[in-house]
Protein backbone atom coordinates (compact mmCIF):
# COMPACT_ATOMS: atom_id res chain seq x y z
CA UNK A 1 0.00 0.00 0.00
CA UNK A 2 1.31 3.59 -0.63
CA UNK A 3 1.89 5.55 2.22
CA UNK A 4 1.21 9.12 3.47
CA UNK A 5 3.36 12.18 4.38
CA UNK A 6 2.44 11.91 7.35
CA UNK A 7 5.03 14.37 9.57
CA UNK A 8 7.14 13.16 12.28
CA UNK A 9 7.77 15.88 14.78
CA UNK A 10 10.36 16.12 17.10
CA UNK A 11 8.92 17.75 20.35
CA UNK A 12 11.76 18.07 21.86
CA UNK A 13 12.47 20.69 18.80
CA UNK A 14 12.05 24.26 19.92
CA UNK A 15 8.71 25.51 20.70
CA UNK A 16 8.07 28.02 17.70
CA UNK A 17 9.72 25.14 15.34
CA UNK A 18 7.29 22.86 16.80
CA UNK A 19 4.45 25.02 17.07
CA UNK A 20 4.78 25.65 13.44
CA UNK A 21 4.94 21.99 12.21
CA UNK A 22 2.18 21.02 14.58
CA UNK A 23 -0.37 23.62 12.73
CA UNK A 24 0.81 22.66 8.96
CA UNK A 25 -0.08 19.43 9.99
CA UNK A 26 -3.05 19.89 11.82
CA UNK A 27 -4.27 21.81 8.69
CA UNK A 28 -3.09 18.91 6.32
CA UNK A 29 -3.21 16.23 6.48
CA UNK A 30 -4.68 16.21 9.81
CA UNK A 31 -2.49 13.12 10.94
CA UNK A 32 1.51 13.62 12.32
CA UNK A 33 3.03 11.41 14.29
CA UNK A 34 5.44 12.60 17.46
CA UNK A 35 8.50 11.34 18.98
CA UNK A 36 10.14 12.37 22.34
CA UNK A 37 6.46 12.45 23.75
CA UNK A 38 7.44 12.18 26.96
CA UNK A 39 5.84 8.62 27.02
CA UNK A 40 8.20 5.77 28.07
CA UNK A 41 8.60 3.22 25.32
CA UNK A 42 8.67 0.50 27.87
CA UNK A 43 5.68 1.69 29.16
CA UNK A 44 4.02 1.45 25.89
CA UNK A 45 5.36 -1.84 25.23
CA UNK A 46 3.97 -3.09 28.62
CA UNK A 47 0.69 -1.41 27.50
CA UNK A 48 0.26 -2.98 24.31
CA UNK A 49 1.29 -5.92 25.77
CA UNK A 50 -1.07 -6.02 28.22
CA UNK A 51 -4.28 -5.52 26.06
CA UNK A 52 -2.29 -8.79 24.01
CA UNK A 53 -3.27 -10.63 26.87
CA UNK A 54 -6.67 -9.75 27.23
CA UNK A 55 -8.14 -10.28 23.93
CA UNK A 56 -6.49 -13.87 24.32
CA UNK A 57 -8.49 -14.59 26.95
CA UNK A 58 -11.43 -16.67 26.84
CA UNK A 59 -14.26 -15.34 25.26
CA UNK A 60 -16.88 -15.73 28.01
CA UNK A 61 -14.05 -13.63 30.39
CA UNK A 62 -14.25 -10.62 27.87
CA UNK A 63 -18.15 -10.87 27.23
CA UNK A 64 -18.37 -11.32 31.49
CA UNK A 65 -17.46 -7.34 30.95
CA UNK A 66 -19.13 -6.16 28.13
CA UNK A 67 -20.74 -2.59 27.31
CA UNK A 68 -24.52 -1.85 27.77
CA UNK A 69 -26.49 0.68 25.86
CA UNK A 70 -26.68 2.15 29.49
CA UNK A 71 -22.92 2.00 29.95
CA UNK A 72 -20.63 2.65 26.95
CA UNK A 73 -17.68 1.28 28.67
CA UNK A 74 -15.96 -2.35 28.47
CA UNK A 75 -15.88 -5.13 26.21
CA UNK A 76 -17.74 -5.11 22.97
CA UNK A 77 -16.84 -6.94 19.07
CA UNK A 78 -19.50 -5.87 17.58
CA UNK A 79 -19.63 -2.22 16.90
CA UNK A 80 -20.87 -0.41 14.11
CA UNK A 81 -19.39 2.79 11.93
CA UNK A 82 -21.59 4.37 9.53
CA UNK A 83 -23.80 1.65 10.40
CA UNK A 84 -21.33 -1.33 9.06
CA UNK A 85 -19.67 -4.23 11.90
CA UNK A 86 -16.43 -3.13 12.56
CA UNK A 87 -14.01 -6.37 12.10
CA UNK A 88 -12.45 -5.37 15.29
CA UNK A 89 -13.03 -6.34 19.09
CA UNK A 90 -12.50 -3.49 21.51
CA UNK A 91 -12.39 -2.72 25.52
CA UNK A 92 -13.24 0.95 26.78
CA UNK A 93 -12.29 2.71 30.06
CA UNK A 94 -12.34 6.05 31.43
CA UNK A 95 -11.34 6.90 34.87
CA UNK A 96 -13.92 8.02 37.07
CA UNK A 97 -16.46 6.06 34.96
CA UNK A 98 -17.98 2.47 35.83
CA UNK A 99 -15.94 -0.14 33.79
CA UNK A 100 -16.20 -3.57 34.56
CA UNK A 101 -12.79 -5.53 34.94
CA UNK A 102 -12.20 -8.83 34.41
CA UNK A 103 -11.10 -10.26 37.61
CA UNK A 104 -8.87 -13.06 35.72
CA UNK A 105 -6.51 -10.02 34.76
CA UNK A 106 -5.73 -7.76 38.12
CA UNK A 107 -3.45 -5.57 36.81
CA UNK A 108 -5.49 -4.92 33.53
CA UNK A 109 -6.86 -1.52 35.63
CA UNK A 110 -3.99 0.05 37.02
CA UNK A 111 -1.65 -0.41 34.16
CA UNK A 112 -4.23 1.18 31.90
CA UNK A 113 -4.99 3.88 34.39
CA UNK A 114 -1.63 5.13 34.39
CA UNK A 115 -1.25 4.83 30.56
CA UNK A 116 -4.72 7.12 29.95
CA UNK A 117 -2.98 9.47 32.22
CA UNK A 118 0.08 9.94 30.48
CA UNK A 119 -1.83 9.95 27.10
CA UNK A 120 -4.10 12.79 29.04
CA UNK A 121 -1.11 15.10 30.12
CA UNK A 122 0.45 14.43 26.45
CA UNK A 123 -2.74 15.89 24.65
CA UNK A 124 -3.66 18.66 26.36
CA UNK A 125 0.29 19.83 26.01
CA UNK A 126 -0.41 19.54 21.98
CA UNK A 127 -3.64 20.91 22.35
CA UNK A 128 -1.83 24.32 24.14
CA UNK A 129 0.55 24.29 21.05
CA UNK A 130 -2.16 23.99 18.43
CA UNK A 131 -3.94 26.88 19.80
CA UNK A 132 -1.01 28.83 20.10
CA UNK A 133 -0.49 27.74 15.88
CA UNK A 134 -3.86 29.25 15.39
CA UNK A 135 -3.09 32.54 16.62
CA UNK A 136 -4.73 32.06 20.64
CA UNK A 137 -4.41 31.62 23.52
CA UNK A 138 -2.78 28.35 24.90
CA UNK A 139 -5.77 27.66 27.13
CA UNK A 140 -8.56 28.86 24.16
CA UNK A 141 -9.94 25.50 24.06
CA UNK A 142 -7.92 23.76 27.29
CA UNK A 143 -11.16 25.53 29.14
CA UNK A 144 -13.41 23.16 27.74
CA UNK A 145 -11.31 20.23 28.86
CA UNK A 146 -10.96 21.23 32.56
CA UNK A 147 -11.48 20.22 35.31
CA UNK A 148 -14.58 18.04 33.64
CA UNK A 149 -13.67 16.09 30.18
CA UNK A 150 -15.22 13.09 28.99
CA UNK A 151 -11.97 11.40 27.85
CA UNK A 152 -11.58 7.68 27.42
CA UNK A 153 -8.91 5.05 26.29
CA UNK A 154 -9.81 2.30 23.96
CA UNK A 155 -8.00 -1.11 23.48
CA UNK A 156 -8.04 -2.49 19.60
CA UNK A 157 -7.80 -5.73 18.16
CA UNK A 158 -8.37 -6.41 14.62
CA UNK A 159 -7.93 -10.49 14.26
CA UNK A 160 -7.48 -12.09 10.95
CA UNK A 161 -10.71 -14.84 11.48
CA UNK A 162 -14.39 -13.28 12.24
CA UNK A 163 -14.91 -13.57 15.79
CA UNK A 164 -18.49 -13.80 15.15
CA UNK A 165 -18.52 -15.49 11.90
CA UNK A 166 -22.48 -16.91 11.47
CA UNK A 167 -23.77 -15.21 13.91
CA UNK A 168 -26.08 -12.44 14.00
CA UNK A 169 -24.86 -9.87 11.23
CA UNK A 170 -22.23 -10.00 8.85
CA UNK A 171 -19.27 -7.56 9.23
CA UNK A 172 -18.87 -4.86 7.04
CA UNK A 173 -15.24 -5.30 4.71
CA UNK A 174 -13.52 -3.11 6.91
CA UNK A 175 -11.56 -3.41 10.34
CA UNK A 176 -13.11 -0.01 10.46
CA UNK A 177 -15.02 1.58 8.31
CA UNK A 178 -13.97 5.32 7.05
CA UNK A 179 -15.36 8.01 9.82
CA UNK A 180 -13.78 10.97 11.70
CA UNK A 181 -13.22 11.13 15.04
CA UNK A 182 -15.70 13.09 17.72
CA UNK A 183 -13.23 14.24 20.12
CA UNK A 184 -10.42 17.08 20.32
CA UNK A 185 -7.68 14.98 19.17
CA UNK A 186 -6.52 11.29 19.57
CA UNK A 187 -3.45 9.98 20.26
CA UNK A 188 -2.81 6.65 19.23
CA UNK A 189 -0.73 3.72 20.08
CA UNK A 190 0.19 1.39 16.84
CA UNK A 191 1.67 -1.81 17.17
CA UNK A 192 4.22 -2.88 13.90
CA UNK A 193 1.51 -4.15 11.78
CA UNK A 194 0.02 -1.55 9.26
CA UNK A 195 -3.91 -1.34 8.65
CA UNK A 196 -4.64 2.67 9.69
CA UNK A 197 -5.33 4.22 6.39
CA UNK A 198 -6.33 7.93 5.52
CA UNK A 199 -8.04 9.27 2.83
CA UNK A 200 -5.42 11.85 0.62
CA UNK A 201 -6.25 12.84 -3.09
CA UNK A 202 -9.24 10.23 -3.42
CA UNK A 203 -6.86 7.36 -2.49
CA UNK A 204 -6.79 5.33 0.70
CA UNK A 205 -3.21 5.02 1.81
CA UNK A 206 -1.36 3.72 5.10
CA UNK A 207 -0.41 5.81 7.89
CA UNK A 208 2.23 3.08 8.78
CA UNK A 209 3.59 2.80 12.60
CA UNK A 210 6.49 4.84 13.09
CA UNK A 211 8.73 2.96 16.21
CA UNK A 212 8.97 4.91 19.73
CA UNK A 213 6.25 7.56 18.12
CA UNK A 214 2.55 8.00 18.57
CA UNK A 215 0.54 9.02 15.65
CA UNK A 216 -2.15 11.88 16.76
CA UNK A 217 -5.07 13.09 14.47
CA UNK A 218 -7.24 16.13 14.79
CA UNK A 219 -11.26 15.24 15.65
CA UNK A 220 -14.19 16.97 14.87
CA UNK A 221 -14.42 19.16 17.92
CA UNK A 222 -10.94 20.67 17.19
CA UNK A 223 -11.80 21.40 13.72
CA UNK A 224 -15.10 23.34 14.79
CA UNK A 225 -13.04 25.23 16.94
CA UNK A 226 -10.43 25.94 14.27
CA UNK A 227 -13.37 26.88 12.28
CA UNK A 228 -11.78 24.56 9.61
CA UNK A 229 -8.44 25.87 9.78
CA UNK A 230 -7.67 22.47 11.36
CA UNK A 231 -9.00 19.83 9.98
CA UNK A 232 -10.30 15.79 10.96
CA UNK A 233 -9.34 13.67 8.70
CA UNK A 234 -11.21 10.71 7.70
CA UNK A 235 -10.00 8.01 8.46
CA UNK A 236 -10.32 3.70 8.60
CA UNK A 237 -8.67 0.58 9.35
CA UNK A 238 -8.24 -2.22 6.67
CA UNK A 239 -9.51 -5.83 7.94
CA UNK A 240 -6.45 -8.15 8.94
CA UNK A 241 -4.81 -10.09 6.37
CA UNK A 242 -2.74 -12.62 7.43
CA UNK A 243 -1.64 -10.83 10.63
CA UNK A 244 -3.65 -9.48 13.61
CA UNK A 245 -3.58 -5.69 14.67
CA UNK A 246 -3.35 -4.26 17.94
CA UNK A 247 -3.57 -0.38 18.79
CA UNK A 248 -4.54 1.59 22.02
CA UNK A 249 -6.47 4.88 21.29
CA UNK A 250 -6.88 7.74 23.64
CA UNK A 251 -9.75 10.15 22.42
CA UNK A 252 -9.38 13.72 24.15
CA UNK A 253 -12.96 14.30 24.57
CA UNK A 254 -14.62 17.51 26.16
CA UNK A 255 -16.38 17.55 29.57
CA UNK A 256 -19.91 16.65 29.36
CA UNK A 257 -21.41 20.03 29.64
CA UNK A 258 -19.09 21.47 27.04
CA UNK A 259 -20.86 23.85 24.32
CA UNK A 260 -18.40 23.98 21.25
CA UNK A 261 -17.81 26.31 19.05
CA UNK A 262 -15.59 28.44 16.37
CA UNK A 263 -12.69 30.34 18.58
CA UNK A 264 -14.29 34.30 18.70
CA UNK A 265 -10.60 35.41 18.17
CA UNK A 266 -11.08 33.37 14.63
CA UNK A 267 -13.80 34.84 13.51
CA UNK A 268 -14.30 38.27 11.49
CA UNK A 269 -16.48 39.42 8.99
CA UNK A 270 -14.26 37.94 6.54
CA UNK A 271 -13.97 34.66 8.14
CA UNK A 272 -17.53 34.31 9.72
CA UNK A 273 -18.41 30.87 12.23
CA UNK A 274 -18.35 28.03 9.87
CA UNK A 275 -20.86 26.06 12.56
CA UNK A 276 -23.23 26.74 15.08
CA UNK A 277 -22.42 25.16 18.43
CA UNK A 278 -22.45 21.63 19.31
CA UNK A 279 -23.46 20.80 22.89
CA UNK A 280 -20.96 17.98 23.31
CA UNK A 281 -23.04 15.79 25.50
CA UNK A 282 -25.68 15.79 23.06
CA UNK A 283 -23.44 15.24 19.65
CA UNK A 284 -21.18 12.41 21.78
CA UNK A 285 -24.57 10.75 22.77
CA UNK A 286 -25.71 10.42 19.03
CA UNK A 287 -22.24 9.51 17.84
CA UNK A 288 -21.99 6.54 20.82
CA UNK A 289 -25.45 5.34 19.61
CA UNK A 290 -24.94 5.08 16.60
CA UNK A 291 -21.39 3.22 17.53
CA UNK A 292 -23.69 0.38 19.71
CA UNK A 293 -26.13 -0.14 17.00
CA UNK A 294 -28.22 0.99 13.56
CA UNK A 295 -30.53 3.73 15.09
CA UNK A 296 -30.21 5.74 11.55
CA UNK A 297 -27.68 8.16 10.17
CA UNK A 298 -24.78 8.64 12.11
CA UNK A 299 -24.58 12.23 13.86
CA UNK A 300 -21.67 14.36 11.79
CA UNK A 301 -20.29 18.09 12.14
CA UNK A 302 -22.25 18.70 9.08
CA UNK A 303 -25.22 18.46 10.75
CA UNK A 304 -24.03 21.82 12.22
CA UNK A 305 -22.68 23.68 9.58
CA UNK A 306 -24.09 27.21 9.44
CA UNK A 307 -25.03 26.52 5.82
CA UNK A 308 -25.94 22.75 6.50
CA UNK A 309 -28.78 20.24 7.64
CA UNK A 310 -30.46 20.67 11.34
CA UNK A 311 -28.27 17.78 13.47
CA UNK A 312 -31.05 15.11 14.32
CA UNK A 313 -31.58 15.57 18.21
CA UNK A 314 -31.33 12.47 21.24
CA UNK A 315 -35.29 12.40 21.80
CA UNK A 316 -35.54 12.25 17.60
CA UNK A 317 -33.60 9.41 17.34
CA UNK A 318 -34.79 7.70 20.02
Amino acid sequence: MPLTDVPVIDLAAPRATVVAQLAQAAADPGFFQVVNSGLDAARMADTLASAAAFFACDPAVKRAVSRTLENPFGYYDRELTKNLRDRKEIFDFAPGEDTPWPAEMPGLRPALTVFAAECHSLALRLTALLCEGLGQAPDSILQQLAPDHSSFLRLNHYPVHDLLAGQGVPPGPLGISPHTDAGVLTVLLQDSVAGLQMQQNGAWVDVAPVADALTINIGDMLQVAANDRYRAPLHRVRASEGESRLSIAYFLNPGYHALIEPLPGLLSTASPPCYRSIPWQEFRGLRALGDFGDYGEEVQISHYRCDGPTAVTAAESA
